[in-house]
């Protein structure tokens, strides 16, 4: 006989039915609550697949820090300084330029690769930085295509070839005939050893079969000085901080490294017509993301940086500084860059350049 108890909220069934509609109950139970986590599971999961997009639509959200590893004053100070106030107007966060020179560059790119990789330190680089420093320092602190994302290649520049206003030549042949008669005493300047000014100088004296000292300096804007008053007598220097030293009459611009006559300076004769075949030497610039840097956000920033580099208003004044904007995906620009540790082996191996 089946036993009721008083108070027992199922009073009137019976001890099986009881039982029946206890397991009911908790099968339902175990249902809702399963239920409750599908939809709980489901709703992280949309979360989740939103997140790049809302992360990217968010970004910035606080001012970015733009690290050029040489000091303020040269080409590519003058180049950030443009796109950085052009990102500040279109994002409504600060871009903040950083000049962190010496060593070649070295030091501003390693505190660029050791920061946190959230899209809010970018640093621009050169052909220099990373790409050729590698083969003449070994044992930099980080890998110039480990430690980084490419996000674009913001465009070329071609080396001018400046002399100072006391030389008394008007093209390269001339330059290097009076270097030829001075016994050995003439010096020249670049931006830093190992640098692409200094790989230039030491190929225009090595093709001239002269003898030329070379002085490195802490960046290009440091060497002018003494370029302007004859200290030095020449130097290799990019397109973008030649051609404002030469309008402004302090020093003669006599030529050009790249293969073909840069679109910013047209009337400009290249090594090669100036008659020393094979000379030549393009440089780079181009913006890097420390490595790990969510995809979302390294497109956001290759997109928005070639945007301010395109717009319209900006093109005369890219020319006017000597600077050829390109602008590209980050694959295209690490493929550049990759290749260029080639070119740049063999020219270091040709000019035998070493950086003590």
């Amino acid at each position: 006989m089946t036993r009721h108890l008083a108070g027992d909220p199922f009073w009137g069934f019976g001890q099986p039915a009881l039982t029946n509609f206890r397991r009911r109950a908790t099968v339902d139970h175990h249902y809702e609550a399963f239920m409750k986590f599908i939809k709980s599971a489901l709703a992280i999961m949309l979360c989740a697949t939103s997140l790049p997009s809302a992360a990217q639509d968010a970004y910035p959200s606080r001012p970015v820090r733009w690290v050029v590893p040489f000091p303020a004053g040269g080409p590519t100070d003058t180049l950030s300084r443009v796109l950085a106030t052009r990102l500040t107007e279109l994002w409504g966060q600060t871009v903040l330029v950083d000049n962190k020179g010496g060593a070649a560059g070295a030091i501003g790119s390693d505190i660029a690769a050791k920061a946190a990789p959230d899209g809010y330190t970018v640093v621009l680089g050169t052909q220099s930085t990373h790409a050729s420093n590698a083969i003449f320092f070994p044992s930099m602190p980080f890998d110039p295509v480990k430690d980084f994302q490419p996000l674009t290649l913001i465009g070329t520049a071609c080396l001018g070839l400046i002399i100072a206003p006391t030389v008394p030549a008007a093209t390269p042949r001339e330059l290097v005939d009076w270097i030829g008669k001075q016994g050995g005493s003439v010096s020249y300047a670049s931006a830093s050893a190992g640098s692409s000014q200094h790989v230039a100088g030491e190929l225009l004296v090595k093709r001239g079969n002269v003898k030329a000292t070379h002085i490195p300096y802490r960046g290009s804007a440091a060497a002018h000085p003494d370029l302007i008053s004859g200290r030095v007598s020449f130097m290799f220097d990019n397109l973008p901080s030649a051609l404002p030293l030469a309008r402004s009459g302090k020093v003669k611009v006599i030529a050009q490294t790249c293969a073909v006559r840069s679109p910013s300076a047209p009337d400009l004769q290249t090594m090669i017509e100036a008659g020393f075949p094979g000379f030549s030497i393009e440089g780079w610039y181009g913006i890097f993301a420390p490595a790990g840097t969510p995809r979302p956000i390294v497109d956001k920033l290759s997109a928005d940086i070639n945007r301010v580099l395109r717009q319209p208003e900006q093109l005369e004044r890219w020319k006017t500084l000597g600077f050829d904007p390109i602008g590209t995906t980050p694959e295209a620009f690490g493929a550049r860059q990759r290749a260029d540790f080639g070119y740049w082996k063999q020219m270091i191996e040709f000019t035998g350049v070493k950086v003590e």
